[in-house]
């Protein structure tokens, strides 16, 4: 039972639970890895989330219109998985850790066994990735959206956004990020950018140059 396990009382522990029934419930334990970082993205404002995302609404000019009650973007929305050596990449996971460090996937959660055993599932409004194709340039193209599992596995989309029955696997696909992907949250759209990237973008001083030039 889900209150009978070490792994979820256990505060230094990290643990992902999969709840099937009322009496039965799959832990999955995870254990720390000293050549990885983890950053995880949400609107809880809780010290794990260390990046605080709100909901966007379109148009709205004052911020009365931008309280929004009831939020779609999950309060542990998802975690960014990076590598300490290089070339560090970046891998995103659907979900996040909560205060006492676990992940819960409610009933209602889509959620498998794989054939080689393993627990997945998907979190409620999903976590939509999309690659642009050719790289992020002027002559990139929008690459296909795509929804990221528990695990960091790839799927197609689901017929609607919180439908219980998964995507197809995408096997040819993985979940490292690419300098230019979006991130959908269902209410907020991050854009993730390399140091490389970063590094290749105009500055302030680039842009006032621009501007001088014009001038």
């Amino acid at each position: 039972t889900p209150q009978a396990s070490k792994a979820i009382s256990c505060k230094g522990q990290h643990s992902i639970s999969y709840t099937l029934s009322r009496n039965q419930t799959v832990v999955v334990e995870y254990t720390h890895d000293k050549d990885t970082d983890m950053f995880q993205v949400g609107r809880s404002t809780e010290s794990p989330i260390d990046f605080v995302v709100t909901d966007t609404i379109s148009g709205s000019q004052n911020n009365d219109e931008a309280q929004i009650t009831q939020s779609t973007i999950s309060r542990f929305a998802c975690r960014i998985v990076c590598d300490r050596n290089e070339p560090y990449t970046a891998r995103i996971f659907a979900a996040g850790f909560d205060s006492s460090k676990n992940i819960f996937l409610g009933e209602k959660a889509a959620k498998w066994k794989n054939p080689d055993g393993h627990m997945d599932g998907l979190t409620t409004n999903g976590v939509l990735v999309m690659h642009p194709r050719g790289g992020f340039t002027e002559e990139s193209q929008p690459g296909v959206w795509r929804e990221i599992s528990v695990c960091g596995d790839v799927y197609t989309l689901r017929e609607t956004r919180s439908a219980q029955q998964r995507g197809k696997l995408v096997e040819s696909e993985t979940n490292v990020l690419q300098d230019g992907s979006l991130i959908d949250l269902c209410g907020a759209t991050l854009l993730w950018r390399t140091a490389d990237g970063l590094f290749h973008t105009p500055t302030q001083k680039h842009i006032e140059a621009l501007r001088q030039e014009i001038n």
